[in-house]
């Protein structure tokens, strides 16, 4: 582990504790002291119970149907089986250590390369947001805006939601849902009104809390928009393991409301128990004085940046093979989504999921990649060859319009920006690998260059006999081992292959 590592983590977990022990500035004159002992109980609305009732088994179908909780904890939805509940899976394997039980058994099962491999790539989807209760301190007509137009919300996490498939009338179903299980305000019920959020305070009083907010230990898990808050970039991004959920709070005005912001202030775990985020220590004048400064503070964004236009990846000038090409691009991310007909979890990409058909669409073995995709017509088509007048085989032109997404999806602390143009969907083709990371010029370059030399099959049979799950699914030659266009599974088929 780096230095810096080490070092940035300890600022900003020092930043936390600190929280609360930094002389506050004087009170507005005339304030009402605060009760030290009085708990905040979030303002609740009554729900006819029969509306209550429909709106929460309407959503509850939408949250089913699109495999939300593939990611999510909600309430009481049941929980998929692994693997098809992506976080749970990445936080058993991500925990293994040495010497345990299950990690000695999976390392004779499977071999210590593999275990090794997959604890090496699993950066990604171990955190992410915990949705129980969320109406309790999320407005539901925010969820509804973001849901529409989804954007980055938390600069240190490099995971963003991904491009659903929910119609308007999902989106209202989800946003309902919410209000209804925590009681609160329902956006669609004609007499819904947004919260007053009153006028803007004096900038005296904005400075005030602009004074706590940055002497309080907030800076070592937050931003507010570009505001020079002491706290580098490198420390944020290295304090992951304790800020990666802590959001942008520009959007606060937006996301809560004004007295529910201040409880959570104060003490958030009394409103969500299990959050990282401490008690403060502030008082109640102080937690309104952060609140206006985070409602009314000048956030200081730049300009949206020019649209990115993609490029043809550079070819490199030497070899590359199925293997590295599996290795470092396809079978890294992809086959997350796009697995084999025969495993456990086929993946959305293949045969459907988080509300989408599939496209039929496998990576994890170079017969299941060249067999291509199902288009429109129900044909099969090459998604390593251009069509349609393209530069680019639709594997690379996916991959490029990721980071076209990014420039919404992924701004990175101190970068902030107004927020670019969202994509035209469904007509435009969806961003790959979906709410990761874009594939860096050097995995493009590899997987383009494997294309550009005719997409060579593999060289040698690599699994483990039998296996129908991961990367011990075995891959080998076939009789035409060579070729980027479509071509069906091999018959008779090989004999290394697992279904033969």
């Amino acid at each position: 582990m780096p230095k810096w590592f080490v070092l940035v983590t300890a600022i900003a977990l020092a930043a936390i504790v600190a929280c609360g022990k930094t002389p506050p500035p004087t009170p507005d004159a005339g304030a009402i002291a605060p009760s030290a002992t009085a708990a905040f109980v979030v303002p609740t609305v009554t729900w006819d119970p029969k509306v209550r009732d429909e709106a929460i088994a309407t959503g509850k179908a939408v949250l089913v149907k699109n495999e939300c909780r593939r990611c999510h904890d909600i309430d009481d939805l049941p929980a998929p089986v692994r693997p098809n509940y992506c976080t749970s899976c990445h936080e058993f394997l991500n925990g293994l250590k040495p010497g345990e039980k299950q990690y000695e058994e999976l390392k004779v099962r499977y071999g210590p390369d593999i275990l090794a491999r997959y604890q090496r790539n699993i950066v990604h989807l171990i955190k992410v947001p915990n949705l129980t209760n969320l109406g309790r301190r999320v407005r539901a007509d925010y969820i509804a805006s973001f849901l529409a137009e989804p954007y980055d919300q938390r600069p240190t996490l490099e995971e963003s939601m991904i491009r659903h498939a929910l119609t308007e009338a999902d989106i209202h179903a989800v946003a309902r849902y919410f209000a209804a299980v925590a009681t609160a305000p329902d956006p669609y019920a004609a007499d819904y009104k947004a919260p007053d959020l009153g006028k803007r305070p004096e900038q005296m009083r904005l400075d005030k809390g602009k004074q706590l907010f940055l002497g309080k230990g907030c800076p070592a898990c937050h931003t507010f928009g570009n505001l020079d808050t002491g706290m580098p970039r490198v420390a944020l991004e290295g304090a992951r393991a304790t800020n990666s959920l802590a959001p942008n709070l520009r959007y606060a005005k937006e996301r809560t409301r004004p007295d529910v912001i201040v409880a959570w202030i104060k003490n958030a775990p009394q409103i969500t128990p299990g959050t990282l985020m401490p008690p403060s220590g502030l008082t109640q004048d102080e937690a309104e004085l952060v609140r206006d400064f985070l409602f009314f503070g000048a956030a200081d964004v730049h300009p949206a940046p020019p649209a990115y236009v993609p490029t043809p990846p550079k070819i490199l000038e030497r070899e590359v093979t199925w293997e590295e090409a599996k290795a470092r691009t396809l079978g890294k991310v992809c086959v997350h989504c796009h697995m084999n007909d025969y495993e456990k979890d086929t993946g959305p990409g293949n045969k459907g999921g988080f509300g989408y058909h599939g496209n039929g669409l496998a990576m994890r073995t170079y017969e299941a990649l060249v067999n291509g995709a199902v288009g429109p017509d129900g044909k099969r088509f090459s998604v390593l060859v251009a069509h349609n007048g393209e530069s680019m085989p639709p594997v690379l032109v996916a991959m490029l319009q990721r980071r076209v997404e990014e420039q919404r999806d992924h701004v990175v602390p101190f970068e902030d920006t107004e927020r670019s143009p969202y994509p035209a969907y469904p007509k435009a083709m969806l961003g790959m690998p979906m709410g990761l990371p874009s594939m860096t010029d050097e995995e493009l370059s590899i997987l383009a260059t494997w294309i550009a030399q005719g997409c060579k099959g593999p060289s040698k049979v690599w699994g483990k006999p039998g296996v129908n799950d991961g990367l011990l699914v075995q891959d080998g030659p076939l009789k035409k081992n060579q070729g980027c266009e479509q071509r069906g599974p091999e018959h008779p088929r090989p004999a290394w292959a697992y279904d033969q």
